[in-house]
């Protein structure tokens, strides 16, 4: 349940300055004042280490040059009343043997400042890029400014800087031009962005008897306002209020963005006729305007509501913004929604950590996460049931994590955990399947979906040994993976046909819930295979050694190892086609797999990903940087391309949601997959980002290769704050800040 944004059509067109693109004076560098600088610029620092170079042209006779230098420099013009942007400000460079130390602060950066009539140093709005260092050729950097809507600007600063000790930058052909659109992630990506309707008094919101003057259990107080160019009365729900849902009549007719004036932690928004809620996350900070969602809203009403139990949170709304859609907008946005060529995206829902997190016990709370998904670049959910046979619904082949065999236990280590336990219990008693759920819900929205499980996930270490513990994997001590040296690995051993079978049953019971295919996750806990008894004494029988007393990179022990693994593999593909069979509707199920990120490191835990394709045994694949065991420092894109690529494998490199790389990295980092041969993205729980407003405006859309090409260029979007005056009766942006006295 975070941030259900499916951001919108980005190829859409907006206005901007018209004069936007000649803002900048003798961009290319080519005039020089008589002091040799480039005529229209500022140096600041010390003098002497800027040159203007033939060698450094990039286009014309001569580009800009800046020598090592030790202490802070910049370049810069100062273009005044430049207008109300967004802009994209760009140059091309090059760096030549740059060595930049970031312990002594050094930097290369191209560095923007926005300046506000009226308004002190301090409230200037600062975007950069740095550079990198090393020898690259010459490179096309670009930024995206947007400024704040509520102050006119005065003017903006377009900077080169440097700090570093040896080597070149060499600079060339800036530009400010229009920004393009973000796709709605701001209000001002839209044509008729002027004629929007906002309504700033929320005391409009119903049921009138939700609402009060003071902080009340049960309630949203009111707290009149002065905010940017908005004045008005919020509605705000303490973390512990416990407050009903509000409804907002929107009296409106025909298709708009609707944006909240968002301040507080969590919130949830849909309308009237949405089959459930959306989320809105933030961090604090100014009010930030969100979208929620594009959509025709005649005869609908918008719904607020805050976080409950166990994950209560602070929700303040201001006001809410209805932008209208010019009617080539329209047109745009549903040819783009029924096009399924861009959902080349896949993602995992882990089963677990949301559901305990947020205590998600009904049908509604959970379609919240696939909610998320809809209209989006994501066309496959991998659907994990928790575990190996750890399961989040009662099952005769496996059991809920955080049970006890009467149920909720005396003790916990998180309240996670207990959450979790409390949940299922709960669904179990009212007949909800999470993962059937996800299933039905996320093919209702046009998804294909894998169920998915952790093929070493049995058991987990003190102090969560009564929280993740297969009954399957306890009854049968003797069937776990045990090392070279004797010492047992909490694993169960493929070697162990029972082991095989039972996760093929567990399998079939998921699949059998509707979904398309199964996934493994072998990148969570290889290796499935090592030196227990039935291992040994097969790999005796075969060669009359012991594995014990060879070396690991023996072939014949690797190569056993992969026997017993691709049996495995025929054993789910003959359960999936006896499935099919089951179905009648003559649609083949799938099998997709996460794997390590090359084949070495593949091969080393039985993982033969080159035979399983032959073999017709793999349908999807994942690679997945940063496994367990795992040797490689980067995705060997050749490797993939060659295996998958004749055959027409989808493969996807993988993004871990919670470790994901700034956003301009990602954007760049997906572009050079794409160009490798990559057919997608994988996000393992890529729902975190979805709390993000303009990180999901990107993040949802990366199946748009060539739009992914242009935001590259441009950098990343910003979200649109507003820092409120008053709140209340406290002002809070004066010379003396209210909470200074504590």
């Amino acid at each position: 349940m975070r941030l259900a944004l499916v951001i919108v059509f980005a190829a859409l067109t907006c206005l901007a300055p018209a004069t936007a693109a000649e803002m900048l004076v003798n961009a290319g560098f080519e005039q020089a004042n008589e002091g040799a600088l480039p005529t229209g610029w500022i140096e600041l620092g010390p003098t002497e280490r800027w040159e203007l170079s033939a060698n450094a042209a990039h286009s014309g006779e001569v580009g800009l040059r800046l020598l090592p230098v030790d202490e802070d420099r910049w370049l810069r013009q100062e273009i005044d009343a430049p207008g109300t942007g967004p802009w994209t400000v760009s140059g091309w460079f090059r760096g030549v043997g740059l060595k930049v130390d970031d312990t002594a602060k050094e930097a290369v950066r191209f560095y923007i400042h926005v300046l506000y009539k009226d308004h002190p140093y301090k409230d200037t709005t600062h975007v950069y890029r740095d550079l990198p260092a090393g020898d690259w050729d010459w490179r096309r950097f670009a930024i995206r400014v947007t400024p704040r809507p509520d102050w006119p600007v005065e003017q903006m600063w377009v900077t080169i800087y440097g700090k570093f000790g040896a080597g070149e930058l060499w600079a060339d052909d800036l530009e400010v031009g229009p920004a393009p659109p973000m796709g709605g992630v701001t209000a001002s990506d839209w044509q008729r962005n002027d004629e929007a309707t906002v309504i700033t008094d929320m005391t409009r919101c119903q049921p009138q008897d939700a609402l009060s003057d003071r902080r009340e259990q049960g309630k949203w107080t009111m707290f009149e306002y002065e905010i940017g160019p908005h004045t008005g009365t919020l509605v705000s729900a303490a973390a512990e209020a416990g407050a009903p849902a509000l409804t907002l009549p929107l009296d409106a007719q025909g298709w708009h963005a609707v944006y909240l004036g968002f301040m507080g932690t969590k919130m949830r928004a849909k309308l009237s006729s949405d089959p459930t809620y959306v989320c809105r996350t933030r961090k604090g900070g100014p009010v930030e305007e969100i979208l929620v969602k594009v959509a025709d809203l005649t005869g609908e009403q918008l719904q607020i509501a805050q976080y409950q139990p166990p994950a209560p949170a602070e929700c303040t709304v201001a006001w809410v913004k209805l932008v209208p859609l010019s009617e080539g907008e329209v047109t745009k946005l549903l040819a783009d929604r029924a096009d399924p060529s861009t959902r080349r995206l896949a993602i995992t829902i882990d089963g677990y950590s949301y559901i305990g997190a947020e205590g998600l016990c009904t049908r509604e709370d959970l379609l919240s996460d696939i909610e998320e998904l809809r209209y989006s670049d994501f066309g496959t959910l991998y659907a994990c049931v928790s575990g190996a046979d750890l399961l989040n619904y009662p099952s005769e082949f496996g059991n809920m994590p955080g049970l006890g065999p009467d149920g909720i236990q005396s003790a916990y280590s998180r309240a996670v955990d207990r959450q979790f336990a409390e949940a299922v219990t709960t669904m179990a008693r009212t007949g909800v399947n999470p993962t059937q759920v996800y299933i039905e819900g996320a093919k209702s929205i046009g998804m294909k979906v894998h169920v998915s499980i952790r093929p070493a996930a049995w058991v987990y270490p003190w102090p969560l040994e009564n929280v993740f513990r297969s009954s399957f994997y306890d009854a049968h001590p003797d069937w776990r993976c045990v090392d070279r040296d004797g010492t047992p690995v909490a694993r169960m051993s493929f070697a162990v046909p029972q082991v095989r079978a039972h996760l093929v049953d567990v399998l079939r019971e998921a699949v059998g819930f509707g979904a398309d295919g199964a996934n493994l996750s072998f990148n969570r806990g290889a290796p499935c295979v090592l030196y227990e008894q039935p291992f040994c004494t097969l790999f005796e029988e075969r060669h009359g050694e012991d594995p014990r007393a060879l070396p690991e990179t023996d072939e014949r022990i690797m190569a056993l190892r992969a026997e017993l693994m691709t049996e495995f593999m025929r054993e789910i593909r003959q359960m999936l086609d006896e499935e099919q069979a089951r179905r009648g509707d003559g649609e083949r199920l799938a099998i997709s797999a996460f794997v390590y990120a090359n084949e070495a490191d593949n091969l080393r835990f039985g993982i033969d990903v080159r035979g399983w394709v032959q073999a017709g045994l793999l349908d999807e694949i994942s690679p997945y940087m940063g496994a367990g065991g795992a040797k490689a420092k980067a995705y060997d894109m050749e490797f993939f391309r060659e295996v998958c690529g004749e055959r027409g494998i989808p493969w996807r490199p993988t993004i871990i949601g919670w470790r994901a790389p700034p956003l301009d990295d990602m954007m760049r980092q997906v572009l050079d997959w794409y160009d490798a041969g990559a057919s997608g993205v994988t996000f393992w729980d890529g729902n975190s980002l979805a709390s993000r407003t303009a990180w999901w405006g990107v993040v949802s859309r990366l199946g748009h290769v060539e739009e992914l090409r242009e935001r590259a260029d441009q950098g990343a979007p910003a979200a649109a704050t507003l820092r409120p005056h008053r709140i209340g009766e406290f002002v809070l942006d004066g010379p003396y800040a209210a909470t200074s006295g504590f």
